[in-house]
Parts: C-alpha cells; sequence; structure tokens
C-alpha cells in the first residue's frame, strides 16, 4: 500500500478510539465515516470551506493577536474560517475573525436621529437614562482580572478606574472619546480603533466587563466582536462589519417588534446570547436542544451533581421543560432596573459561559459600610474599581437572584447562559440539519478532540474557542434555575410594556415578581 494511502488508512481507523462518547454518536447519527467525510459534505454547502484569509486586512481592521498583558491568549493561532456565510464577502475581510470581544453603550440621547429602540418613549425616559458612572474592560491574566485602560471610560490613575455620574466625572466626562455609530439605538458608545493600533478587547483565558450606573432603567450593555467595533467605527471601509458574533446581556426591547407589546416591561432589560452565531463558539438555544432532546440530564457538565441530588428543582427535567438559556423573547433572562436606582453590571465569559451579575450597591449600607457603595465583588464599587481584581466575586446567596427574571428590589443576582465543551457541541449538533452552522461546530468539536484543529493540521481554522478559555470558578454551587425559568414561571404583572403605558416609574411588586417554585440553595 503506498505510504500516504496507509497513513491515511490507518488515521480514519483510529478516529473511532480517539473521539469521545458524543462526537461518535454524532457521526453514526449522520451517517458519516469519519469526520473527513463531514467535512467534504461542508465543502459542498455554498461557500467553499475553509475560506482564505485576507491577512492585509486583518492587520488594518482586526486588533493584535499578540497579548499585552501578560497571561493573556496570543489568538493568532485561534482563526475561524468554517462557519458563518461572511467569512466569504468582501474579500475575505471577515474570514480569520479570532476572539477578541469589547462592550457598547447604547442609549436613547437625543444626538442625531431616532433609533428604532427609542421611538415612542417617554421624555423623561430620553433625558434622564442612563446614567453612567464608568465602564470598564478587563482581561484575566490566570490569576486576576487586569483593567484594560484603551478599553475603559472612565477616571483612569493608579488605582484603577472611578466615575460619579452626579459629578460629571467618569463616564460623562469620557464618553466622546469612544462615540461609536449610532443605527438602531440612536446613540453609542464603544472602544474601537484602527486594527493592531486599537484595542485588543478582551480574549481567552476569560475576561469580565464592568457597567456601574446611577440609573439603568433603559439602555443596552452589549458586547461584538472588537472586528466589527473597528469596520463600524472606520465607517465601513470594506462594505461589511463582520457582523459575526454578539452577547446582549443587559438590552432594553423596545426595538425587538417595534408596535407591539414588549416582553416584559420597559424597564426590564434582557440577556441574550444567540442574536448571531459564528460558527466558532457554539450556542446552546434551549435547555432540550443543549441536551440532545433526550430524557436526561448531561450537560453542562457543572450542574450533573445539584441536578441528581434534586432532580424536581427548576431546570434538571429538560425533557420536560422549555427553557430558553440562550435568552431573548423567548427566555426568563431579564433584570428588573427601577428608577433611579443604582446597580452594578459585571460579565464573566469564561470556559463556562457567559456570567451576568447584579448588585444593587444602596442595600449593601449599613454598618460597617453606611455609604452604600460595595457590591459582592472585592475591588468593584459604585463609583470605583481597582486596577486589578480577584478572579471572582462572593457567591450570590440572595434566593431571589438564584433565578432569572430578577426584581428590581433584589440585591444581589447571578444569570449563567452556558458554554458548550466538545461533547456537548456534538450532542447539540446532532439534532439538527448539517449546516455551516452545526455541521461546522460538531466538525470543530471532533477535530479538537483529535488534535487536529491548530496550525497545519487537518481541519485548521475550526474553532472552538469556549475550549480556549478558562474555569474562572464562579459557579459555587448554584442551582440550575441560574440558567432560566420555564416562561409560565416569569412575572406576570406586565402593566409597562406597550406605548400607551410607557412610564419612567414601572415597578412590579415584590409579590408578584416572585411566583416561580421554590429554587434550591
Amino acid at each position: 500500500m503506498h505510504r500516504a494511502l496507509k497513513s491515511w488508512t490507518l488515521w480514519a481507523l483510529g478516529v473511532a478510539a480517539h473521539l469521545e462518547e458524543e462526537c461518535q454518536r454524532y457521526l453514526r447519527v449522520k451517517g458519516f465515516a469519519d469526520p473527513i467525510d463531514l467535512a467534504n459534505a461542508l465543502s459542498l454547502l455554498d461557500s467553499p470551506v475553509p475560506c482564505a484569509e485576507n491577512k492585509t486586512a486583518q492587520i488594518l481592521y482586526a486588533p493584535n493577536p499578540e497579548p499585552s498583558i501578560p497571561g493573556a491568549t496570543d489568538t493568532t493561532s485561534l482563526s475561524c474560517r468554517y462557519g458563518n456565510p461572511q467569512m466569504w464577502q468582501h474579500c475575505g475581510v471577515c474570514c480569520g475573525l479570532r476572539p477578541h470581544f469589547n462592550w457598547v453603550i447604547a442609549t436613547c440621547e437625543e444626538t442625531q436621529g431616532t433609533g428604532q429602540f427609542c421611538s415612542g418613549l417617554p421624555r423623561c425616559l430620553i433625558d434622564g437614562s442612563p446614567k453612567i458612572n464608568y465602564v470598564a474592560a478587563y482581561q484575566f491574566d490566570g490569576e486576576h482580572f487586569v483593567l484594560m485602560d484603551e478599553s475603559t471610560a472612565g477616571e483612569l490613575d493608579t488605582e484603577g478606574v472611578a466615575g460619579n455620574y452626579w459629578q460629571g466625572t467618569g463616564f460623562s466626562a469620557q464618553n466622546q472619546s469612544f462615540r461609536w455609530r449610532g443605527g438602531d439605538w440612536t446613540t453609542k458608545y464603544a472602544p474601537w480603533g484602527e486594527g493592531q493600533q486599537g484595542p485588543r478587547g478582551v480574549t481567552p483565558p476569560a475576561g469580565l466587563w464592568i457597567l456601574s450606573a446611577e440609573n439603568f432603567y433603559y439602555g443596552a450593555f452589549y458586547m461584538l466582536s472588537q472586528l466589527n467595533l473597528n469596520l463600524e467605527g472606520q465607517g465601513l471601509p470594506t462594505g461589511t462589519n463582520c457582523w459575526m458574533w454578539e452577547l446582549d446581556p443587559v438590552e432594553g426591547t423596545a426595538g425587538w417588534e417595534p408596535g407591539k407589546p414588549l416582553p416584559g416591561n420597559l424597564n426590564m432589560a434582557y440577556s441574550t446570547e444567540n442574536a448571531q452565531a459564528s460558527g466558532c463558539m457554539p450556542i446552546s438555544y434551549t435547555s432540550r436542544q443543549a441536551n440532545g432532546m433526550r430524557s436526561e440530564f448531561k450537560f453542562p457538565e457543572a450542574f450533573r451533581s445539584s441536578c441528581a441530588s434534586k432532580p424536581d428543582q427548576p431546570g434538571c427535567r429538560p425533557w420536560r421543560e422549555t427553557i430558553h438559556w440562550g435568552g431573548g423573547r423567548e427566555g426568563t433572562q431579564r433584570f428588573e432596573n427601577l428608577w433611579d436606582e443604582p446597580y452594578v453590571f459585571a460579565v464573566v465569559v469564561d470556559a463556562q459561559g457567559y456570567w451576568i451579575y447584579r448588585w444593587r450597591p444602596t442595600a449593601y449600607a449599613g454598618a460597617p459600610d453606611p455609604s452604600g457603595v460595595k457590591t459582592g465583588w472585592t475591588g468593584v464599587e459604585r463609583f470605583k474599581a481597582l486596577r486589578k481584581l480577584p478572579a471572582r466575586p462572593s457567591p450570590v446567596r440572595d434566593v431571589r437572584g438564584l433565578r432569572t427574571d430578577v426584581p428590581g428590589h433584589v440585591a444581589e443576582a447571578v444569570v449563567l447562559q452556558p458554554s458548550l465543551s466538545t461533547e456537548a457541541t456534538c450532542l447539540r449538533s446532532s439534532v439538527e440539519e448539517v449546516t455551516w452552522q452545526w455541521g461546522t461546530d460538531a466538525l470543530a468539536a471532533m477535530a479538537q478532540q483529535l488534535g487536529e484543529a491548530g496550525p497545519g493540521s487537518r481541519f485548521e481554522g475550526t474553532q472552538n474557542w469556549w475550549s480556549s478559555f478558562t474555569d474562572t470558578l464562579q459557579y459555587a454551587n448554584y442551582p440550575a434555575s441560574i440558567m432560566g425559568l420555564e416562561a409560565r414561571n416569569m412575572t406576570e404583572a406586565l402593566n409597562c410594556n406597550t406605548g400607551k403605558t410607557f412610564t419612567c416609574s414601572c415597578a412590579a411588586s415584590e409579590e408578584q415578581t416572585f411566583s416561580a417554585p421554590d429554587v434550591y440553595v
């Protein structure tokens, strides 16, 4: 037998022995002999794979793959070349997208034409929300979260970042240097620049964004890829913004379906992680889909023991429940934000997924700290945050904050939108058709299990970026309800979700906002 052919045959025969259970099962269910057979099927779709990376364009518009903070990941080998069809358009400027992400603040300030998210809102809201103290970005270095100055809007000094809306310092004093292109929201701010000379954004092994506001009754705090931010900021010089990834942890919803009732009250900000898929960072969508439509709870792995010990708790029976882990209109991941009430949000991206924390600093007031500026994360306060932060906050223990649909009066809360490991990806993909998204996700999972995803390897350009992130140990024996509830358990007091009922004093009663079944702590 020819040496090359013999080598290939031996590789193909050894695949089953090296792939894990769910990825082996995926091949059987879909009728593929091996991963190369799947790759061949993907090549027959509308766009050939892998796409051809335009390295010139990457230098001009994409952030620097080499880290400036020790411990951060060099993303050179993490270029995405399978997946979202945008990668094959506009001379390949989007091909080779890497995991660099950063924040956007969206508001209804009237500085230009009114965006669809801001149409028909009361005058008090347009003039009075949001009131932001500071916005900060942090890169995880393996032990701590380290402040990224170029991606932070506030007063910077050797201690960290500070800002006080009432004193005119912080975000309001610095935001003009972060002005970005408006559109669906009237006014937007974001860190952007010219390619490798601009902000690098958050990358693996983990990242953190913090928003401190005196009022976040209505607005949006969301994340896009740094390449997307750079292209939009420069006025779309290539004719595309490479919109291939998005996370919306805190978003007002008046623009989702203009003219129709909102899914929640005007002051309920929703979390969504499935607004756009890259093909290189798999998305769970529903709990049932993520568990392969089976009659068992298998993923996320961290919740297996909790669900085994208390199987009747919300979120542990995906074969009986319809829970949208990805959030959105049908999800229960939302925060009620009261008018002129200070809140601090922290958003962590790590190997377990997207962790969204919210604290109400005034609820922490009292001995020995009567000031009402503290949060549950040491070093993070209402008017400032330190330059270096510990890897995680104190565990959330308020039972009202350990389930989604978080009332405005709750002092502390956490919501998780879970990641997909390679095995979880194969299981999730097994219930879908072989498309640029689900076929690519499955191939990337297999390539990583076989060690065939890196530069020069057989499936170079396939990625599951979750595998490049580390577990920062945010999980603190939380119940599965932090990932979502069935919609029937949500607040029913929607008396402020149509144009005729919009006010700046919406507030569901405490009793009405806690009608879900008991959760287990």
